[in-house]
Formats: structure tokens, sequence, C-alpha cells
């Protein structure tokens, strides 16, 4: 099995979000970061230590961001 680089797989998706299939592509990512979104959240309810919850709040606020960032990268591109 071949280790993609991830600057490589950013390139890819990049394509993928620029190509004639950018809504499937925007709805498969955008589905990877819901459900990371949704555990993150289950995560939360169901309590932290407290030197775990600022890592995942942290986590919690870079998914919105790559969820917003990957919504732009089609509307610009599209």
């Amino acid at each position: 099995m071949e280790t993609v680089m991830e600057p490589t797989r950013l390139m890819e998706i990049e394509k993928e979000l620029a190509g004639p299939q950018k809504d499937a592509a925007l709805a498969k990512y955008d589905a990877v970061l819901s459900a990371l979104g949704g555990r993150i959240d289950a995560a939360m309810k169901t309590g932290l230590s407290p030197d775990e919850y600022p890592k995942v709040e942290e986590l919690r606020n870079a998914n919105i961001l790559a969820r917003k960032i990957l919504r732009l990268t089609v509307r610009v591109d599209g």
C-alpha cells in the first residue's frame, strides 16, 4: 500500500472540489467533517476532564473552520 503525503492529498482534494463533480466532493468531505463534529459534541456533552476540554474545544473550532473553508473553496472555484 502506498502512503500519500499530506500536501499531495490536499492538492487532490482541491482538484476534486474544483472539478465537474464538485458538489459530490463537497458533500463527501462535509459529511466527514459533520460526523467529526457530532463525535466532538457528544464527547463534550458526556463530560471531559479539565485537561481534555481545551484540546477538544480547539478541535471543535478547527472543525468548524475546516467546514467553512471547504464551502468557500467550492464557491470561489465554482
